[in-house]
């Protein structure tokens, strides 16, 4: 039997590898950065906003499941109207993890994604950051999850569940498309990071 429950701080390290694990390319060229002085890791940088509990990657935006006693699966949702508290602990966990003006460069690099992942309609909510440890794939936990986010996105009153995925993610895709998502657009990464192509993915509600 499998346990889903919102995440806590002591999820942080098992959480934090899932996260990495759902954008293995992406979150890394997003928040790893080498200075003259300083050394960035997209890990050490997560934990660390994992644990400040609001904002983007704070543990009271994500939901996860246990089974066997070990954390098996992750994911979050988030909608148009997060509110100002929400967009400041983002902005708190960069400021207060990247030093000076290497934080300009991060908000900068966060910003030239904004064609690729959009933000959500006012009657969508937007999933992410799904991952699920390898131990326990293939074994209904992400349709599992999803489900849950789907009702918590029902109770947000929204009627569209919407998501990102590399093209080239096959599993995942097959996934969201056995829950009822349909491609919707694909993006290609013109930003420096060159990070591929995207499809984006609706779901009705």
């Amino acid at each position: 039997m499998y346990r889903l429950r919102q995440a806590t701080a002591d999820d942080a390290q098992d959480a934090v590898a899932l996260i990495l694990s759902s954008a293995p390319e992406a979150l890394p060229r997003l928040f790893s950065q080498h200075t003259a002085q300083l050394q960035y890791s997209a890990q050490t940088f997560l934990e660390q906003a994992f644990l400040q509990q609001q904002g983007q990657f704070g543990f009271a935006n994500h939901w996860v499941i246990e089974m066997k006693g070990s954390l098996a699966a992750i994911g979050c949702v988030w909608q148009r109207e997060m509110g100002a508290e929400y967009v400041q602990a983002t902005l708190k966990s960069m400021t207060e993890y990247y030093q000076g003006p290497d934080v300009l460069d991060v908000l900068q690099r966060c910003q030239s994604l904004q064609h690729v992942f959009a933000r959500p309609a006012a009657e969508e909510a937007c999933i992410g950051h799904i991952g699920v440890a390898a131990p326990f794939q293939r074994q209904g936990l992400c349709s599992e999850l999803l489900g849950h986010l789907a009702a918590t996105a029902l109770d947000l009153g929204k009627q569209y569940l919407t998501l990102d995925v590399k093209q080239d993610n096959v599993s995942a895709i097959s996934c969201y498309q056995k829950f009822g998502f349909s491609a919707q657009r694909t993006t290609v990464d013109n930003s420096p990071m060159k990070l591929g192509t995207y499809l984006h993915m609706r779901k009705k509600l």
